[in-house]
């Protein structure tokens, strides 16, 4: 288990562990970083304690969980706190946890090649290219998670500024993919997230939108 005292609050440290991780790699891997590593980058959060990486695939996820082994991570199966995005395994090493994910967080919630394009900034190390996610993006990851500390995150990006049409595009595309009828728990989960929001008197634009579509009204 990782302690409070073992949060990264270095972006360079962050970015040496992805030179690490690319120099080892032997075919490119692109992934999209959508998290608090992203936050701590732009200067709207002090630490983190998870660098949330999302690979376009299964085998890509294998290859990067292979070099993470090699420099002395230690595979191991999520924590309680990681249960509503089901990520399986993570790779721990001190104070570095990598929660990885294939094309996909919250079991049915798919990341769209849309949210791949929305990456706001493009970074190689070696084999490694790396793509920032949008704030929107990582808001709704975050509402979904409900990790220690999100909600504080998730007040943050609210602050910054975020475009609450365009989230609102992205969830309605989301939910309606696969069926209306098709079970989609994250979307409980993102209420839930607003509502803890605006419980703290922050304002959330598309908060009612959202509960209708929990409520499945079309």
């Amino acid at each position: 288990m990782i302690s409070d005292s073992d949060r990264i609050s270095r972006r360079e440290e962050i970015n040496e562990l992805f030179e690490q991780l690319g120099q080892l790699l032997k075919e490119k891997v692109e992934i999209l970083l959508i998290g608090g590593a992203v936050m701590l980058e732009m200067g709207l959060k002090d630490a983190t304690k998870d660098i949330d990486v999302v690979c376009r695939s299964g085998v890509d996820k294998d290859k990067l969980l292979a070099v993470a082994k090699a420099l002395g991570f230690e595979i191991v199966g999520p924590e309680k706190r990681h249960k509503r995005l089901g990520a399986k395994p993570l790779a721990v090493k001190g104070g570095r946890i990598l929660d990885l994910f294939a094309q996909r967080i919250s079991y049915d919630f798919d990341l769209s090649e849309a949210m791949w394009q929305r990456a706001k900034r493009i970074r190689s190390f070696g084999c490694l290219v790396i793509r920032d996610a949008s704030l929107e993006d990582i808001y709704i990851m975050k509402l979904i998670a409900n990790r220690p500390g999100d909600a504080s995150d998730c007040s943050s990006l609210v602050i910054a500024g975020l475009d609450y049409n365009a989230i609102y595009r992205k969830r309605e595309a989301q939910y309606r993919k696969g069926g209306e009828t098709k079970e989609k728990v994250w979307i409980n989960y993102i209420e839930e997230g607003i509502a803890r929001l605006l419980d703290s008197n922050l304002t959330i634009p598309i908060g009612d939108k959202i509960s209708l579509f929990g409520s499945g009204v079309p």
